[in-house]
């Protein structure tokens, strides 16, 4: 899977990222924080699910991963048996394993399930169906983490 962030998919204009500025946080140091979400660019996945690169002040300090569909859609989707806990770690926000950690991997969850309202929840699942419409139709393939297009 490669995850493509999505003003880079579905163009600028379309997209917005969220940033917020916090202070007095007992968990993370005050600050500009920006959530910049990729999504996967596999013509054959629909895991629903986005990536968040977490940039404090400009810095990417920690990566998350955001599943909005229940335990049993990651069970199907993934074909797992009961005893697998893998669909469980898909579902809501979890920090990544490969994330930097240079901040408090409590306190992004924290951070992230407290700005998780109706509104955002609605433009994550909107920019998902935006990407899987632009990487469904294009004739060109994504490649890398840098978002580059080649010809197929």
């Amino acid at each position: 899977m490669s995850f493509i962030p999505a003003g880079e998919i579905i163009g600028k204009k379309k997209h917005e990222v969220r940033t917020v500025v916090i202070s007095d946080d007992p968990l993370l140091p005050d600050g500009e924080y920006s959530f910049l979400d990729l999504y996967c660019t596999d013509k054959k996945c629909d895991c629903r699910k986005a990536m968040f690169h977490v940039l404090y002040n400009g810095k990417l300090v920690s990566v998350v991963n955001y599943g909005w569909e229940n335990e049993a859609y990651y069970r199907k989707w993934l074909r797992c048996d009961r005893d697998d806990s893998m669909p469980q770690e898909m579902v809501g926000v979890k920090v990544d394993l490969m994330s930097p950690d240079l901040v408090s991997s409590d306190g992004i969850e924290a951070l992230i399930r407290h700005l998780m309202n109706k509104e955002w929840q609605a433009k994550i699942k909107r920019y998902y169906i935006l990407t899987r419409i632009k990487v469904n139709r294009s004739q060109k393939k994504y490649g890398g983490s840098r978002g580059i297009f080649e010809e197929e």
